[in-house]
């Protein structure tokens, strides 16, 4: 089977692969990206022998695994994305180079992992791990539609699973608005 890409409306998400070493560096190399993956940069052998790793994990014939994030349009390097199995679920993840942080490219990545899981993969669930302090992934996770569902400690890490929660996301559109003007309507019936 050979793998297509995965994309959303700006960017091209595209398997790793053995000669992706460079662009992996990149964004390993990173204090602050790396900060609640390893957390610290890793060198140039700490980061190949990571997407070694990655690769023999689920290899080049399947969704699964990892993939690089690029522009759509101009192929420069955004970070990185996974699709893993997490028992009957799809767990997705992502990576942000740094200088791209705060743009909402993340939450743009987590929809469209979300989408591709449930649509190709066809996932019963979709699921996410974030640590407890990375409030920035927090966020982009619950714009995406997910919910917080249970805290795990670890013995290395406390973090939260998130759960895709389509209900959640139908709920607030619909009820949204109506909220909205019954509040609007209470002012000018106050005043």
């Amino acid at each position: 089977m050979k793998v297509k890409t995965i994309s959303t409306e700006n960017f091209v998400l595209t398997k790793m692969t053995a000669a992706d070493g460079d662009k992996y560096f990149r964004l390993s190399n990173n204090d602050n990206v790396m900060k609640f993956v390893t957390g610290h940069a890793l060198d140039r052998q700490e980061s190949d022998k990571m997407l070694q790793t990655f690769l023999a994990e689920y290899g080049t014939d399947t969704f699964l695994g990892r993939y690089l994030i690029e522009g759509r349009f101009s192929g420069e390097l955004i970070g990185t994305a996974k699709l893993d199995m997490d028992g009957s679920g799809v767990e997705i993840g992502y990576r942000i180079m740094e200088e791209h942080w705060g743009k909402g490219i993340a939450t743009e990545i987590a929809r469209g992992l979300i989408s591709f899981a449930r649509q190709t993969l066809n996932a019963k669930q979709v699921i996410a791990y974030v640590n407890v302090d990375n409030a920035a992934s927090i966020r982009v996770l619950e714009k995406a539609g997910m919910v917080n569902a249970e805290r795990i400690e670890d013995p290395d890490e406390v973090k939260f699973k998130f759960i895709f929660s389509p209900q959640k996301s139908v709920v607030k559109k619909t009820l949204g608005p109506l909220l909205m003007l019954i509040r609007k309507l209470y002012a000018v019936k106050k005043n």
